[in-house]
């Protein structure tokens, strides 16, 4: 006898509950990026996830004197926290034609059947996870943050907006000046290069050589920025340019030690694996951390792969030729090809510090089976409550090569 639609969804929602463990290894371990992920994804609660930050030189260790006095001060390592607010529910779903079910003659197919439809769901959440990771800037509304939204030296976005990753805003916040100008309507122009400042930010600005451009000690309003200058209201008379590299403009809303290692490193100018070096290293001097894991897109993942001397010998091969590498390693690191990241781009990353959650268990999680209407079918949504960030942003770092 055939088993029916309630038979096949029970049978299902069994082995999802049964599996839900199983499901989170199948899902990350079936992609190159996730992979990294998988020994730091679990199950969390709470209205957001909380991560206490790694973000300052530890200054609390100091030799004292005789009697053993310290300073009884805040420890300032840890600098708050990093909070990330949960995505909307990302759903695959699992629909059985109803006269397919019917066809089945026996409990075994009906096992089978859940199970080749279990498998391609497991897919289907695993690239639509690993395409989210990898877009460029946001996802969009109701998504968990990317790779390039979390590995990035600027939350500046445009002149007049800026995001935060985890509630913070990371970028440059201190930037010397090169000129000052002054017109006749009291805005001021401190030049400074590229910057990190928007429009409504609160800026203080200091001058030695040129007084008359401080503002007070609460600061001025960035009124207008373009991509070296910042103006801001300023009484006095107009005035035309004037050198000066002793002013200093500072943004207290951006956190210098929330933000990544980022560079672009072209080809000829730069060799592959000297740009690999720069942005470990960078990475290190930044954070007293080394990087464990390389994600390449396809053109840096084959160049590197290219750069391999092809006269390399290979001792204890007996009878077997290889012409191409099984595993690509850097300084002890695995570089690994990843489709869905951008081709020209790699990701260095911290794995102790790049950490993803799923809310109460709710990983692929099979909710009610809901009838189609005005069909005989029913559909079974498997539902996961996801976020993924980092406590260390300066423990990563990003390659463009193009």
């Amino acid at each position: 006898m055939a088993l029916g639609q309630n038979d096949f969804n029970e049978l299902l929602s069994a082995t999802v509950q049964k599996i839900e463990k199983q499901l989170v290894d199948n899902v990350f371990t079936a992609h190159p990026t996730l992979d990294f992920l998988k020994a730091n994804i679990k199950s969390a609660t709470g209205p957001s996830v909380i991560f206490p930050i790694v973000a300052a030189d530890d200054t609390s260790t100091v030799f004292t004197d005789a009697s053993g006095t310290f300073n009884t001060g805040v420890s300032s390592d840890i600098l708050g926290v990093a909070k990330y607010e949960w995505s909307s529910p990302l759903v695959s779903k699992i629909r059985v034609e109803f006269k397919q079910l019917e066809m089945n003659a026996g409990p075994e197919q009906v096992v089978s059947l859940a199970k080749a439809h279990l498998d391609a769901a497991v897919k289907g959440h695993g690239k639509k996870l690993a395409t989210v990771l990898h877009t460029a800037g946001s996802a969009g509304a109701g998504a968990f943050n990317t790779l390039d939204e979390i590995i990035s030296n600027s939350d500046k976005l445009t002149a007049s907006t800026a995001r935060t990753v985890g509630g913070i805003r990371g970028g440059v916040s201190t930037k010397s000046t090169t000129a000052f100008q002054r017109n006749g309507s009291n805005e001021a122009a401190a030049v400074i290069g590229a910057h990190d400042f928007i429009v409504g930010d609160t800026i203080v600005v200091t001058s030695s050589a040129n007084p008359s451009f401080n503002t007070g000690a609460g600061g001025a309003t960035v009124i207008a920025a373009s991509a070296t200058e910042v103006f801001y209201s300023n009484t006095g008379s107009s005035t035309a340019l004037l050198a000066d590299t002793t002013g200093v403009v500072t943004c207290s809303a951006i956190k210098d030690y929330w933000k990544a290692t980022e560079k672009t490193l072209t080809s000829p100018s730069v060799d592959i694996r000297t740009a690999f070096r720069t942005i470990s290293d960078d990475i290190y001097v930044a954070s007293a951390e080394r990087p464990n894991a390389i994600i390449a897109g396809r053109n840096v993942f084959s160049e590197y792969e290219n750069s391999f001397d092809s006269k390399i010998q290979y001792p204890g091969v007996s009878g077997t030729g290889e012409t191409r590498f099984r595993q690509l390693d850097f300084d002890g690191i695995p570089v690994r090809l990843d489709p869905d990241c951008p081709t020209n781009t790699a990701y260095f990353i911290n794995t102790d510090y790049l950490t993803a959650r799923y809310l109460g268990g709710n990983f692929m999680k099979a909710m009610p089976a809901q009838v189609v209407t005005g069909t005989l079918d029913t559909v079974t949504p498997l539902a996961s409550v996801l976020c993924v960030g980092t406590n260390n942003r300066r423990a990563h770092g990003k390659l463009n090569r193009a």
